[in-house]
């Protein structure tokens, strides 16, 4: 025998769960896009430097986040503000 289904009143509060999960995974791939944006824009730009000294090698555009490049500064929100 199938279960009773939940009673409206325990539906509701999980479909107001999930909702709010998938929001915020929704805005935390934003985010990560955001990240990958400015990743993809820098080393864009590495590609057209001269770099003898290897000082831009840790400018990898497979991590997520080009906050954790040397020479690289970011604000709270993981966006770039300064070289």
């Amino acid at each position: 025998m199938p279960p009773a289904p939940a009673p409206s009143s325990l539906r509701s509060p999980m479909a107001a769960r999930v909702a709010a999960l998938a929001a915020l995974l929704a805005l935390a791939a934003a985010a990560a896009r955001a990240s990958n944006d400015e990743g993809d824009a820098l080393y864009a730009l590495r590609q057209r430097l001269r770099d003898p000294n290897g000082v831009l090698q840790s400018w990898d555009p497979t991590l997520v986040n080009p906050c954790t490049w040397f020479h690289v500064t970011c604000n709270q929100a993981s966006r770039v503000v300064r070289l």
